[in-house]
């Protein structure tokens, strides 16, 4: 007899109880009005701005929107992801793009990012995914120079060795 589907966890009653605390990098107007109605958020423009905003509002997500230019995220991560510099280990963040490519995507992976969302984005799925983030935290490894989510097994051909999961 086959088994019953386990439902979805509803999660319309987490959206109704107290909002998370967002820290935004350089989101738009347009966009950070609409997750003010979602989430607490406290706004900057500069990674310098964004980590000194860390060390007094109790951020549950960070998210960073990378526009034309990705300095300023790439700051961001390279601080927040540095077992010395960061203010908050293991924080979940989350990247939005206008564009992307595999390549890119799979920079913003490695170089620590929990999550990437492609715009346009509904600020309920982004309330939704920042929940999800902060219910079932990504595994947490710290390294020299790294402390973040696990990547060990992103997978991008660069392994030659041999495969020793014949199974899979």
């Amino acid at each position: 007899m086959p088994e019953a589907p386990v439902p979805s966890p509803d999660i319309s009653s987490k959206l109704d109880a107290s909002p998370l605390n967002a820290l935004l990098l350089r989101v738009s107007t347009t966009d950070r009005i609409a997750l003010e109605a979602v989430l607490n958020i406290r706004t900057t423009q500069k990674a310098v701005d964004a980590l000194a905003a860390l060390q007094e509002f109790p951020a549950d997500v960070v998210i960073a929107d990378i526009g034309t230019s990705d300095f300023e995220t790439t700051d961001l991560l390279q601080a927040l992801r540095d077992p010395v510099k960061t203010p908050r280990k293991g924080i979940p963040i989350i990247c939005l793009l206008s564009e992307s490519s595999p390549d890119r995507v799979r920079s913003l992976v490695k170089s620590g990012v929990d999550h990437v969302m492609v715009k346009p984005i509904s600020a309920t799925a982004l309330r939704e995914l920042a929940q999800h983030l902060c219910d079932f935290p990504m595994k947490q490894v710290t390294v020299y120079r790294y402390v973040g989510p696990d990547r060990r097994r992103v997978p991008d051909n660069s392994y030659t060795g041999p495969s020793r999961r014949k199974s899979e």
